[in-house]
């Protein structure tokens, strides 16, 4: 058994010669078996048993007490940390299971002053439990993956033992341990799991359930793995953001499995860390790819999703305010989200290529100084085919009403020069009699 472990171990890379080990020690038979394994391996490691009271059972302070005495007969430093775990859960509105657990890792965690690991107990039944906990309030492949084996600096040493091999082991080496009674009442669902169905399907479906869950969370972990891989190609190949707005370029993305759609569209929000997302949200998001542009839907969290002509935008509404006029100076100006660089040459600037954010136009056609604004009521933009109302403009370029009022224009005194992202006005186009050339350069700041 012993072999079992440290093969395990050594196939994840769990602890290495040198670790400062915190065992999260409660006195049941897996966290005494594990504190006495790592005591006496051959390991050059730092061992700390972390136990916590939580003031829950009447048998609470004889278990304390009974950590403090093998710890310190198997000369093992001990930290205890004592909570009302019932008094807190019912001040901050949530279970004692969840609030205990949430006391126990901030414990764990303060012990190690920033570097080490935190060993748990946990075993193969703790790993088919959850796996069934999981699938039947309803999860994901990465819900079926289980408990990791490692995360962060929380290590599982002992994931790959069930739980009649760690009694076996303490049997072995005379270690007595504590038992906790409300572990055998029907008071949670992992006792039910533990106490009713895990019985009824070993004994009538599959003597091996355990290691059939845990060999297939092993399985969705490698799915999980591939997947996980593949979004993050898939995110650099499609999406775009600044800030907290995100745009999905529709070509190629349109023709991936709407499975892959889901996930890439759930990963932004994520991102967004917008909360009770549901299926019928993503369906509803998936849906504006086929639709025509202008569409939208409306999230939890003040989340949109809208439908351009060639992508999906993802943002949070209330970030999109207009701003006021604001004057700009040759050099570097700020304005919101963007940085606008004026500079002055002549016509060899002109050299440079243009592009929707870089323009040149004639400084000497400037007459009352440039500003930068949002639109206003009647504003037009002087183009090729005649003026054209700004209102007009977005209209036949597809952008989304509650986005018009944001878009910056660069204005000499009523008149629209360019429109940031878009349109340049012919009125200000360079020409035979140029003599200087003003470079507008717009940056948009993450």
């Amino acid at each position: 058994m012993e072999t079992k472990v440290h093969n395990f171990i050594k196939q994840h890379d769990l602890i290495r010669d040198g670790d400062n080990i915190i065992v999260a020690t409660s006195g049941g038979a897996d966290s005494m078996m594990l504190l006495h394994f790592l005591k006496h391996s051959n390991y050059k490691i730092d061992i700390t048993c972390a136990h916590v009271n939580h003031m829950i059972r009447e048998e609470a302070i004889n278990d304390m007490e009974y950590v403090r005495n093998i710890c310190n007969n198997w000369d093992i430093t001990c930290k205890v940390y004592t909570c009302n775990i019932k008094q807190l859960a019912a001040q901050r509105k949530i279970s004692t299971e969840e609030c205990g657990r949430l006391e126990r890792y901030n414990f764990f965690i303060s012990l190690l002053n920033g570097h080490g690991k935190i060993a748990t107990a946990h075993n193969a039944n703790d790993q088919a439990e959850t796996m069934l906990m999981r699938f039947f309030r309803g999860t994901d492949v990465r819900g079926l993956c289980g408990i990791a084996i490692k995360r962060d600096t929380i290590i599982r040493p002992i994931l790959c033992l069930k739980r009649q091999e760690i009694e076996f082991y303490c049997q072995k080496y005379k270690i007595n341990f504590k038992t906790d009674h409300t572990n055998f009442l029907p008071i949670y669902t992992r006792n039910r799991i533990r106490l009713d169905l895990m019985p009824y399907i070993t004994n009538h479906i599959n003597k091996n359930i355990v290691y059939t869950l845990v060999e297939h969370s092993q399985l969705y972990k490698e799915e999980e793995e591939f997947l996980e891989s593949y979004m993050q190609d898939s995110f650099i190949k499609y999406v775009t953001h600044i800030n907290n707005t995100y745009e999905i370029q529709l070509l190629g993305f349109e023709d991936e499995k709407i499975y892959i759609q889901k996930k890439l569209i759930l990963q932004i929000l994520v991102n967004l860390s917008v909360c009770n997302i549901t299926s019928k949200h993503l369906d509803a998001a998936v849906s504006l790819i086929t639709n025509q542009s202008g569409r939208r839907i409306n999230l939890p969290n003040n989340i949109v999703i809208y439908r351009t002509q060639h992508s999906l935008r993802i943002l949070v509404e209330n970030l999109i305010k207009p701003l006021l006029s604001q004057n700009l100076q040759i050099g570097s100006n700020k304005y919101g989200n963007y940085t606008i660089i004026l500079t002055i040459g002549d016509k060899t600037i002109k050299e440079y290529a243009q592009n929707m954010y870089t323009k040149y136009i004639d400084y000497d056609k400037i007459k009352d100084g440039l500003k930068i604004r949002t639109r206003e009521t009647g504003d037009k933009i002087c183009l090729d085919g005649g003026k054209k109302k700004i209102k007009k403009l977005f209209s036949d370029e597809k952008i989304p009403l509650h986005l018009r009022d944001t878009i910056p224009l660069i204005v000499d005194g009523s008149n629209v020069v360019y429109v940031v992202g878009s349109r340049l006005s012919v009125d200000y186009y360079i020409d035979n009699n140029t003599k200087n050339v003003l470079e507008i350069r717009i940056l948009q700041n993450e």
